[in-house]
C-alpha cells in the first residue's frame, strides 16, 4: 500500500511539473514575440489579422484597437495593394476559400489576398520577404516593415493622415484602376535586345549589394501623383532616371549604381516604359516589391 501511495504521490508531481513546463514555454513564447498568439480564440482586443499573399504578409495587431479604427488599417493595407498592382479588383478569402467582407476580414485570424495575374499559393507559414506590422495606439499606428526578418522602417502615422490618404487616393489615382496602358508601336516603349544578347547576359561590378540599395535613405523624393508620358520622358539622363513598369512611375537614379545588370541596361528604359525589356530579362522579379521605395506615381492615359 505504501509502495502504492509513493507511485501515486510521483505521478502527481509529474503532473504538476509537466503543467509548469507547458505554462512556462506559452510564457516565453509571449514574451519572444508579442503578436504571438496561442489560442486564436482569445478575445478580439487580442488577436491579429494577418492580410497574406505570396512575398508579403500584414499583420494589424488588435490591441487597443477599435472595430472602426482596425477597419481604417484594412483599408489602407487595400490601398497599398491596389497602387502597387494597378487595379481595383481585389478579392478576399478566408482559409476556408469564402470571400469575405471587410468587416469579416477583422474576425479572421488568416486573410488571402488575391489579384489578377498575381499568383497566392495560400501559405501562411513559410517566411514572407516583406513583413508589416501595424499597431494602433493613442490615436496614432505604428507601423514597421521587415524585409527577410530585419526591420528596415519604423514610422508612425495618424488615423487623420490615413484617413487623408484614402481620400486623395479615391479622388486623384482612383482614376487609373479601370484603365490599361495603350503605347502600341510608341517611342515611349524602351526597345527589346537581340535574345543572344539576353542569353549571354553578364553581372558586372556595382557600388553595393542589392540589400544595401534597399536600405538607403530617400530624399527628395517627388510627390506621389499621375505623370504623363511626356513628364516622364524628359527624366532620361545620368543623375535623373525615371521609368514606367506595368503602368508605374519610378525614380530610379538611386539603383543606377546597384543595378547587377549595369547602368548601360538601365539605360534603355530610362524616360521609357521599360515593361517588355524587364520582362525579357526577368519576368520571374518581382519588380515592384524590389522598387516600392522609388514608386513615385502612376503613368496617366
Amino acid at each position: 500500500m505504501k509502495f502504492l501511495y509513493i507511485i501515486q504521490n510521483n505521478l502527481i508531481e509529474q503532473f504538476k511539473f509537466t503543467k509548469q513546463i507547458n505554462q512556462n514555454q506559452e510564457l516565453f513564447l509571449k514574451f519572444q514575440n508579442k503578436y504571438f498568439i496561442q489560442d486564436c480564440n482569445l478575445l478580439m482586443e487580442d488577436k491579429i489579422t494577418s492580410i497574406i499573399t505570396d512575398d508579403r504578409i500584414d499583420e494589424i495587431l488588435h490591441l487597443n484597437a477599435t472595430k472602426e479604427e482596425l477597419l481604417v488599417i484594412l483599408n489602407y493595407i487595400i490601398m497599398d495593394y491596389k497602387k502597387f498592382q494597378m487595379t481595383d479588383k481585389i478579392l478576399l478569402q478566408s482559409q476556408k476559400m469564402q470571400k469575405l467582407t471587410l468587416e469579416e476580414c477583422i474576425a479572421n485570424r488568416f486573410v488571402y489576398l488575391f489579384v489578377p495575374g498575381v499568383k497566392n499559393s495560400m501559405d501562411s507559414n513559410s517566411q514572407k520577404e516583406v513583413r508589416y506590422t501595424y499597431e494602433p495606439k493613442d490615436g496614432k499606428i505604428c507601423k514597421e516593415k521587415y524585409r527577410n526578418g530585419r526591420k528596415t522602417e519604423s514610422t508612425e502615422i495618424t488615423f487623420e493622415q490615413i484617413n487623408k490618404m484614402l481620400s486623395s487616393f479615391n479622388q486623384s489615382t482612383g482614376v487609373f484602376l479601370s484603365s490599361k496602358p495603350n503605347f502600341a508601336e510608341s517611342k515611349f516603349i524602351a526597345p527589346l535586345l537581340p535574345q543572344e544578347e539576353v542569353a549571354k547576359r553578364e553581372k558586372v561590378q556595382v557600388k553595393g549589394g542589392q540589400m544595401l540599395y534597399v536600405q538607403q535613405p530617400r530624399k527628395n523624393r517627388p510627390a506621389f501623383r499621375n505623370y504623363t508620358a511626356e513628364e516622364v520622358s524628359k527624366h532620361n539622363k545620368p543623375g535623373d532616371v525615371w521609368t514606367v513598369l506595368n503602368g508605374k512611375v519610378y525614380d530610379i537614379t538611386l539603383y543606377m549604381d546597384y543595378h547587377p545588370g549595369g547602368v548601360e541596361k538601365l539605360m534603355l528604359g530610362a524616360g521609357k516604359d521599360c515593361t517588355k525589356l524587364f520582362n525579357q530579362f526577368h519576368s520571374w522579379v518581382n519588380g515592384h516589391a524590389f522598387l516600392e521605395q522609388d514608386y513615385i506615381g502612376n503613368l496617366k492615359h
